[in-house]
């Protein structure tokens, strides 16, 4: 639809909180819909709460995309605001139809009960109207122009778009995470799913070479369009030094790479007052990802560690990396770890990895325990 001045934003889960919660979500996320607008140059004059709706005020263009960007967005639509009177619902229902063609339909909801005539009411009378001044023909299994029409309160909203966003609690509601993101596919999509999840993030990069470093950084860029405000700025620990060290281990290589990780992640966790570790791993993706090796890598940490990829497959992830930027990024990369043994350890145990830690010198990775 060309012609809009707000954008009508729909939420799901936020509707099954109690009042209290869901105004408190409903506060946080009509202010990621304003800091998105500001951070991306949307014009717009106000973002305000309807009803379990939330408005934006603007006639942007690019409001169409940029709005996806807000996480806890359920679906919106660029859309008239007019008043709920029955002769503006006809005049201006006819000037979405003119800017379609083919078969339509018309789908009415009262948002709120006010208005005199019921939904089902409310369409026919607008379809009828719109057959009459146009001629064209009424579909409603499959029309070409789907008009839509919410009524809250005093004001009603026309539109024939309804984008679909990502969905999600707004990020901001549910504590901050240190979120381990390297320069592959996996570790970034894991982080964004908790940011879906509500949670803002402490990104941490453990540095091997300077060209994953700055692949961590576009990848960052990336993240922060979702949640502007809400990713800090990011940690980076150089992890060179400890594998050429480790790697003198051959098979446990890759254990030692993991269980130092966790044990820094941990600490920066409690200095910062983040309340979990996030990961990118999925079960049985590589040899650091199974069940034996993650009960090693994880053991007596003083924080939990969430792992958000765990039962997915490697298409799953992808496919979500395509969708949220990340995949073009990450996909670039061509060169393995330097230090990644032939044979890697597949089953390892807490017996085993604690002698190795101490013969290799490296014994702070058992202080936790």
């Amino acid at each position: 639809m060309r012609k809009f001045n707000t954008v009508l934003i729909r939420y799901s889960e936020i509707g099954l909180k109690t009042r209290r919660v869901r105004k408190e979500f409903e506060e946080v996320l009509i202010n990621n819909v304003r800091e998105t607008y500001l951070n991306e140059g949307v014009s717009f004059t106000k973002v305000v709460r309807r009803v379990s709706r939330i408005v934006a005020y603007s006639s942007d263009p690019k409001v169409r995309d940029v709005t996806k960007l807000v996480l806890g967005v359920k679906s919106y639509s660029p859309a008239l605001e007019v008043p709920a009177q029955l002769d503006l619902l006809k005049e201006y229902a006819l000037v979405v139809a003119k800017e379609g063609e083919g078969s339509f339909a018309v789908r009415a909801q009262r948002v709120t009960k006010e208005f005199p005539l019921t939904s089902v009411e409310l369409a026919r009378v607008i379809g009828g109207y719109i057959k009459e001044k146009t001629g064209r023909e009424v579909n409603l299994k499959d029309p070409d122009q789907v008009i839509g029409i919410e009524i809250i309160g005093k004001a009603a909203y026309l539109f024939d778009e309804r984008i679909e966003g990502f969905g999600g609690l707004p990020v901001g509601t549910q504590g901050k995470v240190l979120a381990l993101i390297s320069d592959g596919i996996d570790s970034p999509v894991a982080a964004w799913l908790m940011m879906r999840r509500g949670a803002e993030i402490i990104p941490v990069h453990f540095r091997i070479t300077e060209e994953g470093e700055r692949r961590f950084r576009e990848v960052l860029k990336v993240l922060r369009r979702y949640s502007y405000g809400h990713v800090h700025e990011p940690i980076i620990v150089d992890h060179y030094n400890f594998l050429s060290k480790a790697s003198e281990a051959r098979e446990w290589t890759c254990l030692l790479c993991k269980r130092r990780m966790l044990v820094e992640a941990s600490k920066i966790a409690e200095r910062h007052g983040a309340l979990a570790v996030v990961m990118g791993d999925s079960l049985g993706q590589v040899a650091s990802q199974t069940l034996h090796n993650m009960a090693v890598t994880s053991r007596c940490l003083p924080v939990n560690v969430l792992r958000p990829l765990i039962g997915m497959d490697k298409d799953e992830i992808m496919d979500l990396a395509r969708k949220i930027g990340t995949y073009e990024i990450t996909a670039r990369k061509t060169e393995g770890c330097p230090f990644a043994p032939l044979k890697p350890k597949t089953r390892g145990n807490w017996e085993e990895f604690s002698k190795v830690v101490k013969k290799v010198g490296i014994d702070d990775l058992l202080d936790s325990c």
